[in-house]
């Protein structure tokens, strides 16, 4: 009998870990197109290209909302952006990151970063603009690649739309399936930039100049805590709203640092491993940071964890936010 018993602990097959639930995809229902007014200043109001109206104010001066418009951009951009203070980011550059590994502290001046993710709807007013067909936001070595950056029915714009719309169901969830170049138009476009990997590691770590010298492992603290962020721990196994876990918050109100998607940066990510070695190929690749829904270590989904992604990957699990120098939201 206990031959018998030892023998079938042997042969039995563990238990497969229980995975989270996972929401079916949503149907798929068309955004309606926009209607844009002809108006330059309006049609940039409605296309919520704020930066670049504050930016080109002056050449609008004769227009007989100007002063209105500059205003109503200036609240917008108040509202949808925040401020990180003056600090440092430490920048692990080895791939193991074990204690005692070299970092390289960046210093990084105070800026202003989105509070949330770019979402399908405001990628959206950029498509519709014309985006993928006016050259100025694109780096001419780019110019012949911008045929691939279409959608499941070949019209321009992020991988998983259809004809050139996204999900209204999904309007505001971040907008995934766009790569690096893809982000940084729509940010030139706008007139914002991408954040540096330094300037984001700040934003979610908060290591800001004091004599404290504290750094955050989380945007919200120093210890996980998957009722704060989208995680593959968090059950939910798909993006959900940019508003969404408020809890999870970084001082200054930034949300999704850490979960739901992977966010591009305008760094080029540079690593080595623990003996020294380059760990980047023939392709240049920028950092991606703050990992997404289906990250599955909780090590991967902190403030200082780093890792790449090529410029032309168009994943279903990397977003974007914006950033702006400290003084271009003043009228």
């Amino acid at each position: 009998m206990a031959l018998t018993l030892f023998a079938k602990r042997h042969t039995e097959k563990p238990k497969p870990r229980p995975e989270p639930k996972r929401p079916a995809a949503p149907a798929f229902e068309p955004a309606e197109p926009l209607e844009l007014s002809a108006d330059p200043l309006r049609r940039m109001l409605q296309l919520e290209r704020f930066g670049t109206i504050v930016a080109r104010r002056e050449q609008y001066r004769e227009y007989p909302e100007w002063r209105a418009s500059i205003d109503a951009a200036v609240r917008a951009l108040d509202e949808r952006f925040a401020l990180v203070p003056e600090g440092v980011a430490a920048l692990a550059q080895t791939a193991g990151a074990l204690p005692g590994a070299p970092e390289t502290e960046v210093e990084v001046e105070a800026f202003l970063i989105q509070r949330h993710a770019v979402t399908n709807a405001a990628y959206q007013c950029f498509v519709d603009d014309g985006g993928y067909e006016d050259l100025e936001y694109w780096p001419r070595d780019i110019w012949p690649h911008i045929i691939d950056f279409h959608d499941q029915t070949h019209q321009a714009g992020p991988r998983y739309w259809r004809n050139g719309r996204h999900n209204k169901l999904l309007a505001d969830h971040p907008v995934v399936g766009i790569c690096y170049f893809e982000a940084a138009a729509y940010a030139r476009w706008a007139g914002y930039r991408l954040p540096t990997e330094a300037e984001w590691q700040m934003a979610a770590s908060w290591r800001i100049r004091s004599s404290a010298d504290v750094l955050r492992r989380y945007p919200w603290g120093d210890a996980l805590d998957i009722r704060r962020c989208n995680i593959w721990a968090s059950g939910v196994g798909g993006t959900v709203p940019v508003t969404a876990y408020e809890s999870g918050a970084a001082p200054n109100g930034v949300l999704q640092l850490v979960g739901n998607v992977w966010e591009w940066t305008s760094s080029d990510f540079e690593m080595t491993d623990d003996e020294g070695h380059s760990l980047i190929g023939d392709t240049i690749m920028k950092s991606i940071r703050g990992g997404a829904f289906d990250t599955y270590f909780p090590a991967q989904a902190t403030s200082c964890f780093r890792t790449g992604a090529t410029c032309l990957a168009r994943t279903h699990n990397t977003g974007f936010r914006c950033a702006l120098d400290l003084g271009a939201a003043r009228a």
